[in-house]
């Protein structure tokens, strides 16, 4: 007699075991996407520190662009998510930051950082491991100037926001067009102030307007009232305030104290806050310069729109439209290329022109974002803040 069992009571048990192991798999919770399945965007922000407001702005808007991209489908079929890393706005830590996102996280590509000189380090992990890196608001010529000089090294970053010259050419710009003939400049001490506070006083020589003032405080340990007051007492038609962190609302303060109806241009970022409107004092004018406003454009109209809802209250302008443009500009090259590579994305934005929230975008021989004054050009905007929000000052209609 055999000793194994018959065929039928062998169908019978494997149909049990089967039902089991359905049941067992039945209890264990579904797993989230696998890597994949996804593509992450690895983000660079300080999200403390000084500058932790305009990294907060920049890291929802990137946000919001991948709900945007998400809603549309995703790129190449899979759907997109960040992976967001807090600088602090040290250099020290975008360096160590950058390498985990490249190397723990995984990431397709880097967005950031927000300080030239927290960037310039991120280039280079970005440069090291072959991967994509698009630059939002970081401005020091360095940048671009290493893609121009070593392209098979850096041709891997792209810069979306405006290089300093670009900045300087619209800043001086609106105050040619405001009828300006003096200006203070004052900025907080970091890399990219003192750059375009040179550069801008080139610009605006030619045409000429002049100079008076200049002066630069710690963003860490501020000195507000010498400053506010011999910037006062130079008797400049305007003060340009180089500052997008917070302490730009305490400088301003104490200027309209000095001199309560002195003009006052921001470069952008913390003035441009609708939640700090209440904080600000407009005796005089208070110019905010941004790279899209509502009203400017049918996209940028929208996108802040869409801001809005999402977060409640309007963006800045600055420190989130450009990262919002640069995750947008960033996939529409890889749905262009039909790729994640690196080498075709590259080919991609060298070769196109992509529409965005500030305009159309397309990148010179160093990967920079061609921005200026004249037409067919990403131009920026000015606003002037008032107290139910902003209305666009330049360019003139």
């Amino acid at each position: 007699m055999s000793v194994y069992p018959r065929r039928d009571t062998q169908a019978r048990l494997f149909s049990i075991l089967i039902g089991m192991l359905a049941a067992f798999l039945s209890t264990i919770p579904p797993a989230s996407a696998s890597p994949a399945e996804t593509v992450r965007i690895g983000v660079l922000a300080p999200l403390s520190g000084p500058f932790a407001a305009g990294g907060s702005s920049f890291l929802q808007a990137a946000e919001l662009a991948v709900e945007q991209v998400n809603s549309e489908g995703g790129v190449l079929g899979r759907r997109v998510e960040l992976a967001a890393a807090d600088t602090e706005g040290r250099v020290d830590v975008a360096r160590s930051e950058a390498l985990r996102l490249l190397s723990r996280e995984k990431v397709t590509a880097l967005v950031g950082a927000y300080l030239s000189e927290e960037t310039v380090e991120a280039m280079e992990q970005a440069a090291a491991r072959r991967t994509v890196l698009m630059v939002p608001v970081a401005a020091t010529a360095e940048i671009t100037d290493r893609v121009r000089r070593e392209y098979g090294k850096y041709r891997y970053v792209f810069r979306v926001g405006y290089s300093i010259p670009q900045w300087a050419e619209i800043l001086a710009s609106f105050l040619k067009e405001r009828g300006a003939r003096r200006y203070a400049f004052v900025g907080t001490g970091i890399r990219w102030n003192r750059e375009l506070g040179s550069a801008l006083e080139k610009d605006a020589a030619r045409s000429g307007i002049a100079q008076v003032y200049a002066a630069y405080y710690s963003p860490g340990n501020p000195a507000f009232d010498p400053v506010a007051v011999a910037a006062a007492e130079s008797r400049p038609d305007i003060v340009v305030l180089g500052d997008p962190g917070r302490n730009s609302v305490s400088f301003l303060v104490r200027l309209r104290e000095a001199s309560p109806g002195l003009p006052v241009l921001s470069v952008g970022g913390a003035l441009g806050d609708a939640r700090l409107a209440p904080a600000l004092p407009l005796s005089g004018p208070l110019y905010v310069q941004a790279a899209a406003w509502k009203g400017s454009s049918p996209a940028a109209t929208a996108y802040v729109e869409r801001f809005e809802k999402r977060y409640g209250t309007p963006p800045v302008g600055y420190s989130d439209t450009l990262p919002y443009d640069a995750v947008i500009l960033l996939v529409a090259a890889w749905r262009r290329a039909g790729s994640l590579s690196a080498d075709a994305t590259i080919a991609a934005l060298e070769k196109g022109a992509f529409p965005g929230t500030a305009g159309t975008y397309r990148f010179d021989a160093s990967h920079q974002a061609i921005w200026g004054a004249g037409p067919g050009t990403l131009h920026g905007t000015v606003i002037r803040r008032e107290r139910n929000g902003g209305r666009i000052a330049f360019p003139g209609r």
